[in-house]
């Protein structure tokens, strides 16, 4: 079967330079508003940590809701705008905020994002599962709680915590780069079932994960600059337009090639 390549990073940023020429201001004010309204958040969540002093749960919990309820939806909205633009549609950078624009959209966002928070929290904790076991084993406190002395044994299973610790976050990152296009994929057909969307993400993402960490890493330096706020206004967009174009080429690329393996002649 003929195999069609996703294409490198250096094709992806000379799209977007080309996706984005003559398009700067409006796509830098796209990129930056997410970045905006997480600086909102934070300051939100500055000011309850100063009236509620000794609570911390309580402000991780008002962090989460504004992050889950508010900064989402508008970036998911950013990511829908870049995804758009890279079509040729060019739109308002109002236009982030299209999740807002209806009850149905806005669930939908939430939905998404509450789908892949999910995702997240069931792989970690499947991958970790053993390092959580050899923890509880190895506390001297439930020994304690059982009347018992601690076991000799014990003591050697900090080297082995330590390893499963490790391999169990690798193998977690590994399960959750599964969905990294499924953002692209919710928001590209508001009716698509978001069920669907994760299942093609699983598909597709098994040809293209390599061609985006390679896409990411490339992009490090570019980060690296952006850790300064001013510079957002020029690698915000970037970065979302590098997602989008990436994301239309894997999807091209998987189906062209799905459609490839059909069209063949099988000879038993």
């Amino acid at each position: 079967m003929l195999q069609l390549k996703i294409p490198s990073a250096k094709v992806v940023k000379s799209t977007v330079k080309a996706t984005l020429k003559g398009y700067r201001i409006p796509a830098g004010i796209a990129g930056v508003i997410p970045y905006i309204i997480y600086l909102l958040v934070v300051t939100i969540v500055s000011v309850f940590s100063m009236l509620l002093t000794n609570k911390l749960i309580l402000i991780g919990a008002i962090f989460a809701v504004l992050l889950v309820f508010l900064f989402a939806p508008i970036f998911l909205g950013a990511i829908r705008w870049f995804w758009r633009a890279t079509d040729g549609l060019k739109e308002s950078p109002a236009a982030v905020f299209y999740y807002f624009s209806s009850r149905f959209l806005y669930k939908r966002a939430l939905k998404c994002v509450l789908f892949l928070i999910f995702k997240f929290f069931t792989a970690f904790l499947t991958c970790l599962l053993p390092y959580f076991v050899i923890t509880v084993i190895s506390n001297s406190w439930i020994y304690q709680f059982l009347g018992a002395e601690v076991p000799l044994w014990v003591a050697g299973l900090a080297l082995v915590q330590s390893f499963l610790r490790v391999v169990g976050i690798m193998a977690g990152i590994v399960v959750i780069s599964r969905y990294y296009l499924f953002p692209a994929l919710a928001v590209m057909d508001d009716n698509m079932l978001l069920l669907e969307a994760m299942h093609i993400s699983v598909m597709v993402s098994r040809r293209s994960v390599t061609a985006f960490i390679g896409l990411a890493i490339s992009f490090i330096p570019l980060a690296l600059v952006s850790l300064l706020a001013l510079p957002m206004f020029y690698t915000a967009p970037i970065f979302l337009a590098a997602y989008a174009i990436h994301s239309r080429y894997a999807v091209v690329n998987y189906s062209q090639n799905l459609d490839n393996y059909n069209k063949q002649d099988f000879t038993f």
